[in-house]
Parts: structure tokens; sequence; C-alpha cells
């Protein structure tokens, strides 16, 4: 079988050379494969796929055929099961949803990003988040779209609980890609539409498919997390 890499959400690092090397990897941390086993397929499209064309079971099976040691893991399979089995709202969406690293060349909407540092440079207009409030304001200075994208950049500061997180200056970060321009209502659109899970984050399985695509970046991490629909292809 040929091996392919696999990207998600992780302490360390979030791409691995194949899921057997992933998987090793993650058994050596807290939780184990039990925590991450989710991750795995949520965040990868391939398994993503086979999850919605085949259940969970098809996806389990996809799983042990690309890494014959998950089937000792049963503890981490009956968790994944169990994540599908037992929530009547758990479901997947019919569009994309990626992991990459945040360097990683990405396709958007028929145009090419080196990736995050890129797409915040070309920033049209801000969304500034605080108190579940929002603040739009343009930015003049950005670099142009080559291929006519309007990009939209919402972002919330990190939460302070006491005098030390004081003077963290991080934010999670949301950007926004449109073919037509941004205005203050549009972005206003997104941000009441889309509604944000933890950590501000606003790619997940319930984003309403006019306002794709979402990219995500907690502001700390080696990873971003991309929605688009399934006419968008990655460099992978």
């Amino acid at each position: 079988m040929k091996e392919e890499r696999v990207f998600f959400p992780c302490y360390g690092g979030c791409e691995f050379s194949c899921l057997t090397e992933a998987v090793e990897y993650v058994r050596q941390m807290r939780g184990g494969l039990t925590t991450y086993i989710e991750n795995i397929v949520m965040y990868n499209i391939r398994f993503r796929d086979c999850l919605r064309e085949n259940g969970i079971d098809g996806v389990i099976s996809m799983l042990i055929g690309e890494s014959p040691t998950i089937a000792a893991e049963t503890k981490a399979i009956d968790c994944l099961m169990n994540e599908w089995f037992g929530s009547m709202e758990k479901h997947i969406a019919s569009y994309d949803i990626q992991c990459l690293p945040k360097n990683e060349w990405f396709l958007v909407e028929d145009c090419w990003f080196e990736g995050i540092n890129d797409v915040d440079s070309q920033v049209e207009m801000y969304g500034s988040v605080k108190s579940y409030n929002i603040k739009c304001f343009a930015h003049q200075g950005c670099k142009s779209n080559p291929a006519g994208i309007h990009i939209g950049h919402f972002q919330e500061n990190y939460p302070i609980f006491d005098s030390y997180d004081a003077s963290d200056n991080r934010k999670y970060n949301n950007y926004v890609f449109s073919r037509n321009p941004l205005t203050e209502e549009r972005m206003e659109q997104y941000f009441n539409k889309v509604s944000s899970h933890m950590d501000f984050c606003m790619v997940h399985e319930n984003i309403p498919e006019e306002f794709l695509p979402i990219l995500y970046y907690n502001g700390c991490s080696d990873y971003i997390l991309l929605a688009t629909d399934k006419l968008d292809h990655f460099k992978l």
C-alpha cells in the first residue's frame, strides 16, 4: 500500500510521513492514540472521505490497513466508535477540512498561498473581536491578491486569567476568502453565522457552505486548519 502523509493537531508537530509514524509518535504522548485518533480521522481528507462514504467501520478498516498495529489499540478504537454512535449530533460535513503545516503551500479559490504569512500579507479587512462583539476596519496597505481574492481576518486576544497573562499578545486567527469585495456587513455575517468553537476556531463541521473557504491559526502552533469545498485540491 502506498504510504501517504498524515497531518493532525498535536504538541510538537503536525506532519508525519505515514500513519504508522504518526501512531508511534502519539503513543509516547499523554493519552496515547486514544486522545488523538479522532483528530487523525477528522483532519485528513482521505480518512474524512472514507468515513463519509463507508461509515465508522469503513474508516477503522482503512486505519488498520495503513497501520496494522492499530488493531491492538482497542481502547482507541472503542473511543472513536463511541464518538460516532454515542452522539446524535455527530456528523461529518460534505466539505473538506485539512490540517497543514503553517508554512505549507496550499490552494484556495484557484490561488496558491505560501503558508500563513502569505495569507496574512494580503488581508484587506480586519474584524477585531472582544466580549462577543466585533469591530471591523480596512487595511489600506495590504498586498494585492493575484487572483482577485478578497481576504478578511478575524482576530481575538488570548484570554487573560491573571497578571501573568497580561503581557501575552498572542491572538486566535480566522481568515475568510471571498470573490466579492468585503464590507463591514459581510464581515459581521461571517462572525454571526459561522459560530466559533473553542479557542475562537471557525473551522468545524457546521459551516454554512456559502461562507467557505475559512482558515484557522491559533497563533502559537506549527499548523493551520483549512476548510474548503470539494473543488479545491491540496499540494500534498
